[in-house]
């Protein structure tokens, strides 16, 4: 257990500030309880305070106090009186560790201050979330669909962001990216699989000024094909111990090690285009989860290269696939060409664009219907 130099307690109401010292008192690795009814006041002392824990309370002028705290620190617990959905999503939103609800528990309260002095997030490998992008077909488009969304979830979540490319032997994300990684999957899966979390990240490429780090396939042919599913499976093990998120590019195969990580994902995006023979190749490999018995909610369908005028309609191709389609990334062969020749992300080239707008929001809806799912197992 971490020593923590200070927790500071941010709350209007006196009682409820008096209540939160009385319960953590008696915790001997925490240094000074700090309490304050001043929100500006309190955040001025946060601004001061490397290391410390946060407990704010937001049960009043919910939206300026998420405002003020959001940026702060990384370990900070939200409470209020209002533990309704949607202040519960907000609050994991911007940033929150947990979410606990007035009247503060006891055992809640020491639980989740005890976890994060530990420097460790509760069930963090089961928070942490590998959305794999997949198709059974090649030129569909999703590794454009796995680098566009990894960068944007970044940006919208501003949580670190794994990008993995598991296409072990064609990958792209380096070139998409104009990235030279001194290291690759396999060399961590050799040399780096069981080192510290600083040791890990190290070796990956951090693209630009984002929180977005990329790991790149295997240098050489032979070299991925020395890597078994055991081996990524203790790669992901690995990785959800520092990534919240872990975007996933895979080839189209159907192998043992495509098997192994379409399994352990979270999260499968599915990925299509609207013509006939995609939409064939579709239904086969939707049925080939269906017979692994994936759960409800993994398979995500995302049609590529949407046209709002097609003649299949978005309507013919969910009643042919027998699911509803997640998301539509529409048609802009112009903007994408760009932004992979430049070796850069869309958001860079031309964040105006429709298929610029496609992806912040497509990001957005995948970070809130996570945040909802985790609200969903909070609840229970």
């Amino acid at each position: 257990m971490q020593k923590v130099p200070s927790l500071i307690v941010l709350d209007k109401n006196e009682n409820s500030r008096e209540i939160v010292k009385s319960y953590l008192s008696g915790m001997d690795f925490i240094g000074e309880i700090k309490l304050y009814g001043d929100y500006k006041q309190g955040l001025e002392e946060i601004k001061k305070e490397e290391g410390c824990i946060v407990i704010a309370d937001i049960s009043e002028e919910t939206e300026a106090a998420l405002d003020s705290i959001k940026l702060f620190t990384p370990k900070i617990v939200i409470t209020s009186s209002d533990y309704s959905t949607n202040t519960i999503i907000k609050a994991l939103r911007y940033g929150a560790k947990e979410f606990l609800p007035k009247p503060v528990l006891k055992d809640d309260l020491v639980r989740v201050i005890s976890m994060l002095a530990s420097n460790t997030d509760s069930d963090s490998d089961s928070q942490a979330k590998i959305i794999t992008v997949y198709s059974n077909k090649g030129g569909i488009g999703k590794t454009t669909i796995a680098v566009n969304l990894a960068e944007e979830l970044a940006r919208v979540t501003k949580d670190k962001v794994a990008l993995i490319d598991l296409n072990l032997q064609l990958g792209d994300i380096s070139t998409f990216l104009n990235l030279n990684p001194p290291f690759d999957v396999n060399y961590v899966i050799r040399n780096l699989i069981d080192k510290e979390e600083d040791t890990l990240i190290r070796a990956f490429e951090k693209y630009k000024d984002s929180s977005m780090y990329v790991l790149a396939d295997p240098s050489y042919i032979e070299q991925s094909e020395s890597i078994t599913p055991q081996e990524i499976e203790k790669l992901f093990k690995a990785l959800k111990k520092v990534f919240p998120y872990i975007i996933v590019d895979m080839s189209a195969n159907i192998d043992p090690n495509s098997l192994k990580i379409l399994d352990l994902s979270d999260w499968i995006l599915f990925t299509s285009i609207v013509n006939i023979p995609a939409i064939r190749n579709a239904q086969r490999c939707l049925n080939l989860f269906r017979s692994r018995r994936y759960p409800e909610g993994k398979v995500k369908i995302v049609i590529n290269r949407y046209m709002e005028n097609d003649e299949i309609t978005l309507e013919d191709i969910e009643n042919t696939l027998g699911q509803k389609v997640y998301w539509k990334v529409p048609n802009n062969y112009f903007t994408i060409m760009d932004a992979i020749n430049k070796g850069e992300t869309i958001a860079e080239v031309n964040p105006a664009s429709n298929i610029g707008s496609s992806f912040r929001d497509f990001a957005s809806k995948v970070s809130d219907d996570i945040i909802e799912q985790t609200v969903i197992q909070y609840r229970r």
